[in-house]
């Protein structure tokens, strides 16, 4: 029988969804083996920046889930797919895509002792290419009015921050958007942006 992780270097750290999280028998701090960065706009957030394998980043902080012994291969790769894709509870299967916003399942076979450590990637034609901290602050402080709640961009990498994952780009990434907003904090640039979208701005 496999022994079966998934590294979790984004928000799946503090929240890994109602299909993994009670499957979950142990968790492995450690640092992801391979560079990171805010490189994708997720529509499912609102077009917010999300954290992805990116050369222009750097090895960040990171959690490996270790799954229930039951768990195949074929299902973890599945559950982890629904998870990331927002279909959790249809039971559907992992299907492996190549369109730039196809979720892609890959393998870090023998990563801290594991049979098998899986992680979502995206292809190369779905992340950006280079970048910014302003390019990632204005589709932050954009998806607030987009995403459903607390899917927005600001709200994530307040996750991200709290669980200690700072990438190349975080600090200034962070800063841009609290010059953009005039705030002292991510919080309050978030609550500002909700109220300015309540109010019908």
């Amino acid at each position: 029988m496999s022994t079966i992780g998934i590294l979790a270097y984004g928000s799946l750290i503090q929240d890994p969804g109602v299909e993994i999280q009670p499957l979950v028998t142990e968790r492995i701090p450690t640092q992801t083996p391979f560079p990171v960065e805010y490189a994708r706009l997720s529509g499912i957030r609102g077009g917010a920046p999300t954290v992805v394998p990116h050369s222009s980043g750097k090895p960040v902080r990171a959690e490996i889930l270790v799954l229930h012994p039951s768990v195949s291969l074929p299902q973890a790769q599945a559950l982890l797919w629904r998870r990331e894709t927002r279909r959790m509870g249809t039971g559907k299967p992992y299907p492996a895509g190549n369109s730039p916003n196809s979720v892609l399942v890959s393998d870090l076979p023998g990563f801290h002792g594991l049979d098998h450590v899986l992680y979502t990637d995206f292809p190369a034609a779905g992340k950006l290419d280079r970048p910014t901290a302003n390019e990632l602050a204005t589709a932050a402080v954009a998806s607030v009015g987009k995403a459903p709640l607390d899917m927005d961009g600001i709200s994530y990498l307040m996750q991200l921050s709290e669980s200690g994952v700072e990438t190349a780009l975080t600090a200034e990434y962070r800063a841009k958007i609290l010059c953009l907003t005039s705030a002292g904090s991510l919080a309050e640039a978030r609550n500002h942006l909700r109220d300015y979208h309540r109010k019908g701005g």
